[in-house]
C-alpha cells in the first residue's frame, strides 16, 4: 500500500517583511504585522504540498492496481497520502495561528497592549475548547493547549511584551512539533511518505526499461530513461520543497523570539535564507513544468 503521512501535517513563498521600530519598554522592537501574514501564507502553501503528495500516492496505487489485475474498481484502491480530515486540520491549526499573528499585529503601538490583552485572553479560551488540538499529532495538539494556557492566563492590561515573552516558549514549542511532523529528514514525517512513495513509482519505470532492453526497442529504452530522470528531478523538487516548509515553519519561530527578546534585527533579515530557497524551489518547479511540456 502506498505509505500514507501518519499524522497531522510546504511552504511556497513565505515571506515575512519588517520595519525596525523604537524600542522601548512595553512594546516590542520589530513591526509584528508579518506574522499573522506569514501564518496565513504557510495555511493557503501546505494545500500545495498535500495535492502534490496525493497525486504521486494515487499514481503509485493505480500502476499497483493495475498490475494486480483486479476488476473491482473502487475509491478505496486510491487512499490519498493526506486523508482530506488531516488537512483540514492543518488549515485550521494554520488559521489559529494567523488570529493569534493578527493580535501580535496590534501590538505594535505600545499603547496597544492593555487594550487588547483580554482580546488574546479571549482567542485563549477558544483555542482551550479543543477545537484546534483534537485528534491532532500529540506534539502540536500539545502545543496547542499550553499557548492556549499562556494566554488566558495572561495578566490584565498586560504590555506588548509581556505578552510575546510570556507566550513565545509555547509559539516555538507549537512550530518545532508542526516543523517535526513535516520531517527532519527524507526519512521521517510527510518528507518520509513522500520519498517511499517516490521509490514506489521510480520503480514502474525500471521495470518497464527492463522490457525494452530485452526486447531491443532503443527508441522506447530513451523515453523510459528520459521519463525516470524527470522523475528523479520531480523527487527532488517535492522533498526540497517540504524541507523549505520545515524551514520555514521553524524561521517563523525564531522570528517571534527575536521579536520577544527585544531584538533590533529586521524579521526579513532573520529569515532571508528561508525566503531565497523558496524562491530556488519554485523555479526549479517551473523549469521542470516547462520540460515537460515539451516531451
Amino acid at each position: 500500500m502506498t505509505k500514507r503521512f501518519p499524522t497531522f501535517g510546504r511552504a511556497w513563498g513565505l515571506v515575512l517583511p519588517a520595519v525596525l521600530t523604537t524600542s522601548c519598554a512595553t512594546a516590542p522592537s520589530a513591526d509584528l504585522t508579518g506574522f499573522g501574514r506569514a501564518a496565513g501564507a504557510l495555511q493557503a502553501d501546505v494545500g500545495a504540498s498535500f495535492t502534490d503528495a496525493n497525486r504521486l500516492a494515487r499514481s503509485v496505487e493505480v500502476d499497483r492496481f493495475v498490475r494486480s489485475g483486479s476488476i473491482a474498481l473502487s475509491e478505496r484502491r486510491f487512499p490519498p497520502a493526506v486523508p482530506p480530515e488531516v488537512a483540514a486540520k492543518w488549515r485550521s491549526a494554520l488559521g489559529d495561528l494567523a488570529r493569534y499573528g493578527n493580535l501580535l499585529a496590534t501590538l505594535t503601538d505600545a499603547r496597544r497592549g492593555g487594550i487588547q490583552t483580554d482580546a488574546f485572553r479571549r482567542l485563549g479560551a477558544e483555542l482551550n475548547t479543543g477545537r484546534a488540538a483534537a485528534d491532532l499529532d500529540p506534539g502540536i495538539a500539545s502545543g496547542f493547549a499550553a499557548l492556549a494556557g499562556a494566554l488566558v492566563d495572561l495578566k490584565a492590561q498586560a504590555s506588548a511584551r509581556e505578552i510575546l515573552r510570556r507566550t513565545d516558549p509555547d509559539v516555538r514549542a507549537l512550530l518545532t512539533a508542526m516543523a517535526d511532523a513535516v520531517g527532519s529528514s527524507d526519512a521521517e514525517g510527510l518528507r518520509g511518505t513522500v520519498a517511499t512513495n517516490w521509490t514506489a513509482a521510480l520503480t514502474s519505470h525500471q521495470r518497464n526499461y527492463a522490457v525494452a532492453a530485452t526486447d531491443r526497442a532503443d527508441a522506447r529504452q530513451r523515453q523510459i530513461v528520459a521519463d525516470y530522470l524527470a522523475g528523479l528531478d520531480r523527487r527532488d523538487a517535492q522533498l526540497a520543497g517540504l524541507a523549505t516548509l520545515r524551514a520555514s515553519l521553524l524561521g517563523l519561530a525564531d522570528a517571534h523570539a527575536a521579536a520577544a527578546a527585544g531584538s533590533l534585527r529586521p524579521f526579513d533579515e532573520m529569515l532571508k535564507d528561508v525566503n531565497e530557497r523558496v524562491a530556488r524551489t519554485e523555479a526549479t518547479y517551473k523549469a521542470l513544468d516547462a520540460a515537460g511540456g515539451k516531451r
